[in-house]
């Protein structure tokens, strides 16, 4: 019997800046979505801690959908970085323990 999975949008680092007050990083972060026009709550579904304290979110504009995301501390990504899911590094955590 098949699994049917559900297709996954993939969040990935358009752009990285420099905030130009204060310290910290602006991200400019890409959701290729295969479904069209969806606009999910990224930091619900996808680890953005993982390059460091998030500090805001800024509303997605664009097709496909871009949202700015304001690190307090500098990040050190380049564009192309994937975002885990948070569903993904929930089961590879769950591999780890079980080992």
């Amino acid at each position: 019997m098949r699994t049917i999975r559900t297709p996954q949008g993939v969040l990935i680092v358009h752009a990285v800046a420099d905030r130009p007050i204060g310290e910290g990083s602006i991200l400019e972060v890409l959701l290729l979505d295969p479904w069209r026009g969806a606009r999910s709550d990224i930091q619900v579904k996808y680890d953005l801690t993982s390059l460091g304290e998030v500090d805001s979110i800024h509303r997605p504009y664009g097709n496909p959908p871009r949202w700015m995301v304001s690190y307090k501390g500098k990040v050190s990504a380049e564009k192309g970085y994937r975002f885990q899911s948070k569903e993904q590094k929930e089961n590879q955590e769950g591999l780890i323990t079980r080992m």
